[in-house]
Parts: C-alpha cells; sequence; structure tokens
C-alpha cells in the first residue's frame, strides 16, 4: 500500500544501518521488530542509542471506515440484539419443573446448547467491532491477527451448539420411552456404549479443529501485502470440522435407530444446515484467498453472506423454535397425566364389563384403588402403542 502523503527520508543513514531499520515505498519505517509510519505529519525521531520517539505504529487506524467494518457493525449489532433471547430461553429450558432429576437427563444437558450460543454472541459480536480496524488501519497487524482468532474459534463454538441441540433431542426422545416403561433400557447394552462414545468422538475432532486453527503464533501468518497466509495445519483443522460436523449426522441416525422418533424437529435440519455453510465457507477459503475474511482486501459481499450469514441465521432459529416448545419437564408432566387418564380409563372400563352384579348400583373406587389399577396397567398400555401415548405435545419446531 502506497503512502497517501509525502514519505519523510531524512534520516541518518548510520544510525538506520546500525540498528536494522529500513524506510520502504509505502512511507513505513521498520527493524523487523518494530513499524512506525513515516509520512505526512508522522514523523518518527530515532536517537543515536537507537530509540525512537514521535512513533505512531504502522497499524495506526489510518482510514475512515468502510464496507467491511460497516458489514462488521451490523453483525455484533444483531449478535448483542439476539443475546437476550438466547438468555431468556437458558432460563426457559434451563429451570427444573420436576422434584426429581434422574441421572441419565440431567438439567446442564438441556442447557449446554445455550452455553455455547451464547459464546457464539459474544465471538461474533467481539469479530464484529474487530472488523473496523481492518478498514481503518494502514498496515495490518495485530487487529487482522486478532480478528483472525477469534473468528476461527466461532465455528467450534457453532458446532457444538449444534451437537449439544441434536444430541439434547435424542436425550428427550429416550426420555419419553423411559418414562413411559422405565425397564425398557439397560444400561450396560450397546446402546449405552454408543451413548458414551458419541459424545467424546465429536469432542475430540471438536477440540483438534480449536487446536489446529486457534491456538497458534497468528503474527507469523502476515504477508508484506496485509493478506493471511492459510497453511496445510489451518486446512487440517477445518477437515476435522468437517468430520465433527458428520459426527453430528451420526448422531441423528443414533437417535432414530434406538428411539424410532414420530418426527424430526424442524430446528435440527434448519441448523445442519447452516452449520454446514460455515464449515463449506471454511473450507473453501483455505483454497480460494479472494474470499477469505483473513485477507483485508476480499469480497466483503463473500465475507457476509457466508462468514456472517450463517451466524446469524443459527441464532435465529435456536430462538425461534425454542420459544415456540416447552420445557422438557412440562412435556414430561404433561404425557404423564395422558397416560395415567387413558390407563385410568381403560380400567374403570374393563371393571364395569366385568361387574358380577350388573343389577346393583357399581361402588365408587378410591383414588387409591385407581392409581393401583393404573400402576398395574401402565407398561402394558405404554407397549400396546407407545408413539400415541406420546401425542403431539411439541411444537413443530
Amino acid at each position: 500500500m502506497s503512502a497517501p502523503e509525502a514519505i519523510n527520508s531524512d534520516y541518518n543513514s548510520t544510525v538506520l544501518d546500525d540498528y536494522g531499520y529500513q524506510l520502504y515505498p509505502n512511507g513505513t519505517l521498520s527493524n523487523g521488530t518494530n513499524c512506525f509510519l513515516s509520512f505526512g505529519q508522522f514523523y518518527p525521531v530515532i536517537a543515536d542509542n537507537g530509540t525512537v520517539y514521535n512513533g505512531t505504529s504502522c497499524n495506526y487506524p489510518l482510514y475512515a471506515i468502510r464496507a467491511r467494518g460497516a458489514v462488521g457493525l451490523v453483525l455484533a449489532t444483531l449478535s448483542i440484539a439476539l443475546l437476550p433471547f438466547s438468555m431468556y430461553n437458558l432460563r426457559k429450558h434451563g429451570t427444573r419443573h420436576t422434584n426429581y432429576e434422574h441421572k441419565r437427563f440431567r438439567l446442564i444437558g438441556r442447557r449446554w446448547q445455550w452455553y455455547w450460543l451464547i459464546l457464539v454472541h459474544i465471538l461474533a459480536a467481539v469479530a464484529g467491532f474487530m472488523s473496523i480496524d481492518i478498514d481503518r488501519d494502514y498496515i495490518q497487524g495485530t487487529s487482522l491477527t486478532s480478528y483472525a482468532a477469534v473468528f476461527s474459534t466461532i465455528l467450534p463454538a457453532c458446532l457444538a451448539s449444534v451437537w449439544e441441540m441434536t444430541r439434547h433431542w435424542g436425550s428427550f426422545e429416550e426420555r419419553r420411552l423411559f418414562e413411559a416403561d422405565p425397564f425398557r433400557f439397560r444400561n450396560d447394552d450397546r446402546r449405552s456404549m454408543v451413548h458414551l462414545l458419541m459424545p467424546i468422538i465429536f469432542y475430540v475432532f471438536g477440540f483438534l479443529l480449536f487446536l489446529l486453527t486457534v491456538l497458534r503464533n497468528w503474527s507469523l501468518l502476515i504477508k508484506i501485502n496485509s493478506s493471511f497466509i492459510v497453511d496445510n495445519r489451518w486446512k487440517a483443522g477445518v477437515f476435522f470440522g468437517l468430520i465433527a460436523w458428520l459426527t453430528i449426522l451420526a448422531q441423528i441416525g443414533v437417535t432414530y435407530y434406538y428411539y424410532d422418533p414420530a418426527k424430526l424437529p424442524w430446528k435440527i435440519p434448519l441448523c445442519f444446515v447452516g452449520v454446514a455453510a460455515l464449515v463449506a465457507y471454511s473450507i473453501g477459503m483455505s483454497f480460494q484467498e479472494d474470499i477469505s475474511p483473513f485477507n483485508s482486501h476480499a469480497s466483503v459481499l463473500a465475507v457476509a453472506l457466508w462468514g456472517y450469514l450463517p451466524v446469524i441465521y443459527l441464532m435465529v432459529v435456536m430462538n425461534v423454535c425454542a420459544y415456540q416448545q416447552m420445557n422438557d419437564d412440562l412435556v414430561m408432566l404433561k404425557e404423564k397425566d395422558e397416560r395415567d387418564q387413558a390407563t385410568t380409563k381403560v380400567v374403570l372400563d374393563n371393571v364395569a364389563q366385568h361387574d358380577p352384579i350388573p343389577t346393583q348400583p357399581q361402588r365408587a373406587y378410591t383414588n387409591a384403588e385407581i392409581k393401583a389399577f393404573a400402576r398395574a396397567n401402565m407398561r402394558n398400555a405404554a407397549k400396546t402403542n407407545p408413539a400415541e401415548s406420546f401425542g403431539n405435545s411439541e411444537a413443530s419446531c
């Protein structure tokens, strides 16, 4: 990038040589470690001992905000605006409404998807605000590397949020069957082993994605032309992210295989497609630098459509569907009441049909007797048609 004004070049050449400073055609004075602007009103003074006075860093925000920063500002604003909805749904679905919490269906399992989503809100807001400095900086440095680290963390967080949402749906379907028949499942069968391994597999690949794409020395990846170099390590990390995404698909298959749910909630395929767009974008920008958000001269439209829009899309879909759904405990209590009423009706009908003295008035059964009849027939009624006993208490999402 050329200097916008005349370059200040009247330095003592001996001092420059002694301390390794070199004046570049873009108006920057650097010794490889320190970099200062040297044009127009920017005039660093180098003393004989190498100390620099009146120096302005090369990544000084010289320019006005442009399209990249404006789009980032929209991302940050929307992320902050949607955050209260995620907090509300965390409280709504993370509240317990029963007196007993079974160890197989812990309350924390419902909350993890919202913890990860709230982290996505924070990361998206920070990345959006950081993109403003990418537009304004004269030479890309700390702003671009910090933005790259934060933006790279969004993909693992989005994958984790969608994974926890999908895993919880499977746990919810298991709980529905368990509540109808507590003796239906064993704790030492292959199903239990699969449920133990699936989260381990996902988080191993998710951690590898985070390790290879986020935990690194970002300053070594900035070229002289102020763009970001995507190396083989970063590409390998994205590949592990693809495997983590496929693990979410496998979890859907596991749920169908073991629990045969009546339907797949719309939020799962919608969010699955949304996070797929982020994975595809991460793969695409590994080979196409002009669409990469790590390139300060990349297409703003590509960054907005593929990098920012899927993130907002996931926030909206998860919150809208969660708003329409009932708390898990309330769904379980409602289905329990429906099973009890259906079983009680069957018991009373059977008693009326087999009354040995139909001419005599039928005596009124006590609540204790009715509950005893219901408990005795609950398992048989659930095995006859368990899907029908669940009803349609879950919302369309």
